[in-house]
C-alpha cells in the first residue's frame, strides 16, 4: 500500500482531516478502556457504543481525502503524548471527563478551521464534522462521547462532592488541551494558514490579538458550554 498522502487535496486540508481522525482514534481507545472497567453493564454498553461511533467517525472523515489512513494521520501520532503525560489520572471518571473535554476541545478546533474551506472538499467535511454517521439524527448527530456525557452527568447529580472534585479536574484538563491547540498551530503551517482565515470565514472581528488568540478563546467559550451541560462549573 502506497504511503504517499493524496496529491489532490490541498496540504492543509489533509492536515486538517489527519488530526480529526487521529483525534477520533485516541477517543475510541480512550472510551474502549473506560467501558472496560466501567462500573455496571449499561455503563459498559454505552461506552463501548461511543467507542465504535468514534471509529466511524474516522474513517468518514479519511473518506473525505481518501489515501492511505496511516499517511493521512501520521504527521499527528505523537501530537497527544505529552497531552496524556500531563492529564493522567487512575481515577474512573476523571479518566472519562479527560476525554470529553480533550475530544471536545479537539473537534470545536476542527470545525472552527474548517469554515475556512470554500471548495466542495471543504464543504464536505463540514458535513462530516457535524453529522459524520449514517443513522437516525439523534445519534449520528452526537458526538463519540454522548454516552461519557450522559454518564459524566448522572455521576455528577448524584454526588457533589465528585462533581466539584471533576469540575477541578476539567479546568486543568482544558488547560493542558488549549496549550496543545497552540502547540499545533505553531508545528504546522497548514493548520495555521486556516486558523489565520477562519475568523474571516465565521465573520469574526479578531481585533488585536490575532487569530491564535481569537481561536482559543473560541475554544474556552465552547468548553464553558460543555461543562454547564454536564453541570460542572467550568
Amino acid at each position: 500500500m502506497s504511503s504517499q498522502r493524496p496529491s489532490a487535496v490541498p496540504a492543509s486540508v489533509v492536515d486538517l482531516v489527519g488530526f480529526a481522525a487521529y483525534s477520533e482514534l485516541a477517543e475510541f481507545g480512550l472510551l474502549a478502556t473506560r467501558s472496560v472497567d466501567a462500573p455496571d453493564l449499561d455503563t459498559r454498553q454505552a461506552l463501548a457504543d461511543g467507542a465504535e461511533r468514534a471509529i466511524e467517525r474516522e474513517r468518514a472523515m479519511l473518506a473525505v481525502v481518501g489515501g492511505p489512513r496511516a499517511a493521512v494521520m501520521a504527521p499527528f501520532a505523537d501530537t497527544l503524548t505529552e497531552f496524556d503525560a500531563r492529564t493522567r489520572t487512575d481515577d474512573w471518571a476523571e479518566g472519562l471527563l479527560k476525554g470529553v473535554v480533550g475530544h471536545g476541545v479537539a473537534q470545536d478546533f476542527c470545525r472552527t478551521l474548517a469554515a475556512a474551506i470554500e471548495d466542495p472538499v471543504g464543504r464536505r467535511l463540514r458535513e462530516v464534522l457535524d453529522r459524520p454517521v449514517p443513522g437516525p439524527a439523534a445519534v449520528a448527530e452526537a458526538g463519540a462521547d454522548a454516552e461519557a456525557i450522559e454518564v459524566l452527568g448522572r455521576l455528577g447529580a448524584a454526588d457533589e462532592v465528585l462533581a466539584s472534585r471533576l469540575a477541578l479536574w476539567g479546568r486543568r484538563v482544558v488547560g493542558e488541551a488549549l496549550n496543545l491547540v497552540t502547540v499545533l498551530l505553531a508545528t504546522h503551517p497548514g493548520l495555521d494558514d486556516l486558523a489565520s482565515r477562519a475568523p474571516a470565514a465565521l465573520g469574526a472581528d479578531i481585533g488585536d490579538g490575532g487569530s491564535r488568540a481569537w481561536i482559543v478563546a473560541r475554544l474556552t467559550a465552547e468548553h464553558t458550554r460543555r461543562m454547564d451541560r454536564l453541570q460542572l462549573a467550568a
